[in-house]
């Protein structure tokens, strides 16, 4: 005859209850003690939840192996008024926890979560059941971050219950337990050297087979919890006497190569590593030193080939290897800044990047990437890392591949939800080039409600305007009826908040043909400054939205633009101005920074005001009333041409108002 747990047997008599007492719940397991190795059914009432009014349901099921969490994604098929799924239960499951959700509501079951244990065939509960029931709704040892509602969690004293039952059920409880208990009492006596914990020390490492993970846990109790040096020397010891190339003995490697100077020599000594060290080995394993050093160590090697010889073959050679994290680093160092800064050609940097973004885009889940399910890591790459996608989109677009590029535009489509004029107007262009000229004016409307539109977008929806209307002189205040009352009228408080005043000094520069410009000889003109470089790119992406309040102002004499070249270091830095002003069209006043007598550098005028004002970094743009007081001050650019015209117009307009 089986033996059912004292536990099984309280939710079977709880289950026959429920079920005479009330006829519908939203959750159900079937059978409702599930063993390991066979199938379960999950019924699932959206009727009876939050998600009441949704007609699609999306699950995803938890289960707790090996003192870690494993996502997959449930297979709901309706059933009349209920969802369905049938789940194998694996092998070393011992807690299953459910989650269901649309869009983004999710239901977790409340205060009771969707949580059940599972039991093997002897009708016992598996290791680590009640520790992980426990974890999963307390805050001080919280396993899985996010998925309980606030309702749901039990305090300190609750999990302290749960791990004893732990010690309780299973003898063998210490070796896994001793390492949550450290940290629980860790945080109700911080710094204190509980004789426990050391005893659980000596247990540990008189194990007769004991795994490195085990082990490693006692060196961090021991290490950062007691703060025993001589015992954790000890556990250290131990560790890498058994396990000479096991996981601390390859973070001893990472750090020796993270530190080796020499990189010409480094390549050799990261093969021979990875030869010790296999990936697919330590594929599930992530400590501090591989998430702070490893992939940086993948970084300084595959960028000295490039840096050194043009060569990119270190990319295909480590791609395997290097960390998910640093991938999207790599596509952003290989192929979006050299296109960003004009230094390579797409032709060149864009078969790298179809490498690097197949590699990103398909890598299977490692380690504790292995809490989301297939569909979520799907929906976090594109949300998380859409600019990655954007970047690749952008490239794709400069090839010629419209057709690929759009495809992943509108992957990552609700990710932008139209709030991005970069990924707007590219979207619009691509569009039009791919056969969908209808949307075009749609998105474009859609883009000026979020106010981020780039001037291109917006002389498209002129030319649409003019041929439904005479002419457009109504088109501005066309414009602005699409815009968000309340959005306006919250970023002109804002701006009016920005203001202040303060006396500036006004310098005299010379343009690019070496004329002097005094701008200290203006007084009564509204001067508008952009401190800016042709190796920056966010200064250069703020241009078009410069140009358009360029364009608002260029027939008022009381108004004045000048764009600062600053911390130039190119000799013919003023001819690759003017072939960038050219090549963009653009009709700006450009003056150069002077040459700082002190470093010799041409940054002397943007060098004093980043002292007097207490800023750093450009672009950088300031706004001089007629008196000659700074008014305005603002760093950086936000990715908006349109709300940065419309920025910089509400101050100029608000500023004449004040004569």
């Amino acid at each position: 005859m089986k033996r059912i747990t004292l536990l099984g047997s309280m939710m079977v008599l709880l289950f026959t209850c429920v079920v005479k007492a009330q006829e519908r719940k939203p959750f159900n397991v079937i059978p409702l003690v599930p063993v390991v190795g066979q199938d379960v059914k999950f019924t699932y009432d959206n009727s009876l939840t939050s998600l009441a009014d949704e007609q699609t349901v999306y699950g995803t099921v938890y289960s707790w192996q090996n003192m870690r969490w494993e996502a997959e994604d449930l297979k709901l098929v309706k059933n009349d008024t209920v969802w369905e799924a049938t789940w194998q239960v694996p092998l070393r499951c011992a807690l299953v926890v459910c989650k269901f959700y649309a869009g983004d509501k999710k239901d977790t079951g409340g205060r009771v979560t969707y949580a059940t244990m599972t039991f093997n065939k002897n009708g016992q509960n598996l290791p680590s059941a009640y520790v992980a029931w426990g974890m999963l709704r307390n805050k001080t040892l919280e396993s899985l971050p996010g998925y309980c509602e606030e309702e749901a969690y039990i305090d300190d004293e609750v999990m302290r219950y749960w791990l004893n039952q732990q010690l309780l059920k299973d003898p063998e409880a210490r070796k896994y337990v001793f390492y949550y208990a450290a940290k629980f009492l860790n945080k109700i006596a911080p710094g204190e050297k509980h004789e426990q914990m050391l005893g659980d020390i000596d247990y540990v490492m008189n194990l007769p087979r004991v795994d490195e993970e085990t082990l490693l846990k006692a060196l961090e109790v021991a290490r950062n919890i007691v703060r025993d040096t001589a015992k954790a020397t000890g556990v250290e010891k131990k560790i890498l006497t058994d396990y000479p190339n096991g996981i601390l003995a390859r973070d001893k490697e990472i750090w020796k190569l993270f530190r080796e100077l020499d990189l010409d020599g480094k390549e050799a000594k990261l093969d021979a590593f990875l030869q010790r060290f296999p990936t697919e080995k330590f594929r599930d394993v992530e400590t501090e030193t591989t998430r702070l050093y490893y992939g940086k160590i993948f970084q300084s090697v595959v960028y000295n080939r490039i840096m050194k010889k043009d060569d990119y073959s270190g990319v295909k050679k480590y791609l395997k290897d290097v960390p998910f994290s640093m991938l999207p680093t790599f596509y952003w160092h290989i192929v979006q800044v050299p296109l960003n800064t004009g230094q390579a050609k797409v032709e060149k940097v864009l078969p790298h990047g179809k490498v690097i973004f197949e590699e990103f885009t398909t890598r299977d889940r490692w380690g504790n990437d292995r809490v989301y399910s297939p569909a979520e890591w799907a929906k976090r790459l594109r949300t998380d890392y859409s600019n990655t996608f954007l970047g690749h989109a952008i490239a794709l677009a400069a090839a010629g591949e419209s057709a690929e590029a759009l495809s992943i535009m509108e992957e990552i489509k609700g990710a932008y939800n139209f709030k991005s004029a970069e990924f707007n107007d590219l979207y619009v262009r691509l569009l039009e080039k791919n056969g969908y000229s209808s949307l075009v004016i749609p998105t474009i409307i859609s883009s000026v409600r979020e106010n981020a539109v780039s001037p291109e977008m917006l002389d498209r929806l002129r030319k649409d305007y003019l041929t439904k209307n005479k002419d457009d002189q109504g088109f501005d205040a066309y414009v602005n009826s699409l815009k968000s009352q309340e959005q306006t009228e919250e970023m002109h408080a804002k701006l009016k908040n920005s203001l202040i005043k303060e006396k500036i000094d006004l310098f005299a520069l010379e343009d690019l043909d070496g004329k002097k410009v005094d701008l200290s000889k203006m007084k009564g003109k509204i001067i508008v400054l952009d401190f800016w470089a042709t190796w920056c790119s966010p200064c250069k992406a703020s241009l078009p939205g410069m140009q358009m309040a360029v364009n608002k102002y260029k027939n008022d004499p009381n108004v004045g633009f000048y764009f600062i070249s600053t911390m130039e270091t190119a000799s013919n830095f003023r001819e690759n101005i003017r072939e960038f002003l050219k090549e963009k069209n653009y009709s700006l006043d450009v003056l150069c920074d002077n040459v700082n007598l002190k470093t010799k550098k041409r940054d002397a005028v943007y060098s004093a005001y980043s002292k007097a004002f207490k800023f750093s970094g450009i672009p950088h743009k300031m706004i001089i009333d007629g008196n000659g007081y700074l008014r305005w001050s603002s760093n950086g650019y936000f990715g908006s041409p349109s709300a940065l015209a419309e920025e910089i117009g509400f101050i100029i307009e608000t500023l004449k108002a004040e004569k």
